[in-house]
């Protein structure tokens, strides 16, 4: 290790001072409320500026340099007669007595095996051969991580596909899949835990949401086989297993956020061929009519909507550059926004799922790290973070709610993802009453 050492910024001093507990780079970041990559970027820094190679030897300096609390001498030990030598350090010679020498070992030891304990642990060992890198933990949350579990597995993979729930059965319908754009309709059963095949869409097309209107599936948008943005609008009757057309779109576009609210549909934002879009547009389903309302006060899309009560709920997003931790609330009837407590991370490309009083805000992971899902009280205006089975990142997924849990599917990670994962809201409780 160099003996000249270049000075750490405050930052990177704080950095180092968590690294010296053993904190994870994944529990670095969230207690600086920074990205996984950003904590991995001021590690290589701080190695650089040490002249070491890993976390055990940036420790060590820590010490030596007296950045991190150990148990220190008291000057005048020799004069209580205690046995000592001389430990040499950034402040010179100093008496240490055999006691405090023992102690200060002891605080060394325990140091390191807090730095190697992470990587002997079960699914924590660094395979990738990155000395900063490797995969991280869940982090702890308020929740149980037995309320999620995984079924029957979607049959196609697919990142940016629709979810909807109709009459017990949730429709998989779109999306990108490994061959481009898809026209793939898939029903799951969560009874039988089967899927089961229904009538390709007419129109291919990815980065697609959907909403129930009555009895109907209502799809606008998305893009095509060719990487081209749509302005179509198919509808689905479940019943009969059949599609039609609606009246396209005002613009092609796509990755939108759609939300159903008195038998009216709501789509805000997304992207098409110029960028990224404040547009807000209202469909009457009864006059098959598109109309233009007042556009957003943001850009964005890979966004999410909801509607909850008297209110839209509009929340994350992506504009090219940093995912959107959002939060605002729609009236349709006044046609105002009011913004709301934001998100723990920035989401985008997430599900919102409305759940009773509740909204449960999942997946994202544009360009963040995400170690949780989270879900929104109104009453209370705050997040509440919650495990999650996929993390990292685990973008373009669809969820929704099937009475008492959630079903969130597909998305990306690496790879399209077949997953559906099973979370349980709601919980039933059943008092017995007397004859």
């Amino acid at each position: 290790m160099s003996e000249e050492l270049t000075p750490l910024s405050e930052r990177e001093m704080e950095l180092v001072r968590l690294v010296a507990t053993g904190a994870t780079n994944q529990q670095i970041a969230r207690d600086l409320d920074i990205s996984v990559n950003t904590v991995k970027v001021h590690l290589r820094n701080i190695y650089s500026k040490l002249g070491v190679g890993s976390r055990t030897e940036a420790t060590m300096v820590a010490v030596r340099q007296g950045w991190v609390d150990v148990p220190r001498t008291d000057e005048g030990d020799e004069a209580e007669g205690e046995p000592s030598s001389v430990l040499l350090g950034p402040r010179g010679p100093r008496s240490v007595s055999l006691v405090k020498r023992v102690s200060l070992l002891v605080a060394i030891l325990l140091a390191t095996a807090l730095l190697f304990l992470p990587q002997l642990l079960p699914g924590q060992a660094n395979d990738n051969g990155d000395p900063i890198g490797g995969v991280f933990p869940t982090a702890v949350t308020g929740s149980s991580p037995d309320r999620w579990r995984t079924r029957a597995q979607m049959p196609t993979p697919r990142t940016g596909l629709a979810i909807v729930s109709f009459e017990g059965g949730i429709y998989a319908i779109g999306g990108v899949g490994n061959d481009g754009a898809s026209a793939r309709v898939e029903v799951y059963d969560p009874q039988a835990d089967t899927w089961a095949v229904r009538s390709a869409k007419p129109t291919p097309s990815g980065f697609v949401t959907a909403a129930l209107v009555g009895d109907r599936i209502y799809v606008p948008g998305g893009i095509g086989a060719g990487q081209e943005y749509l302005d179509v609008l198919e509808i689905y009757d479940p019943a009969l297993d059949r599609w039609q057309s609606g009246a396209p779109l005002p613009q092609p576009l796509a990755a939108y956020g759609l939300a159903e609210m008195d038998g009216m549909l709501y789509l805000f934002g997304g992207v098409d061929s110029g960028g990224y879009l404040d547009s807000v547009y209202l469909y009457d389903p009864t006059a098959d009519r598109w109309e233009e309302l007042e556009p957003m006060a943001k850009a964005r899309g890979f966004l999410a909507a909801a509607s909850l009560g008297n209110r839209i709920y509009v929340v994350g997003g992506y504009d090219d550059e940093i995912e959107m931790d959002t939060t605002e609330a729609y009236d349709p009837v006044t046609g105002t926004w009011t913004p709301l407590e934001p998100m723990h991370v920035g989401r985008g490309g997430l599900a919102l799922v409305p759940v009773r009083d509740n909204l449960y805000a999942l997946g994202g992971g544009m360009i963040n790290y995400l170690a949780f899902n989270e879900f929104y009280q109104p009453r209370r205006n705050a997040w509440t973070r919650i495990d999650s089975p996929v993390t990292e990142q685990w973008r373009g997924l669809g969820a929704a709610l099937v009475d008492p849990n959630i079903y969130a599917i597909g998305g990306w990670k690496d790879a399209n993802l077949s997953v559906n994962e099973q979370y349980q809201a709601l919980y039933r409780i059943q008092i017995p009453v007397a004859p």
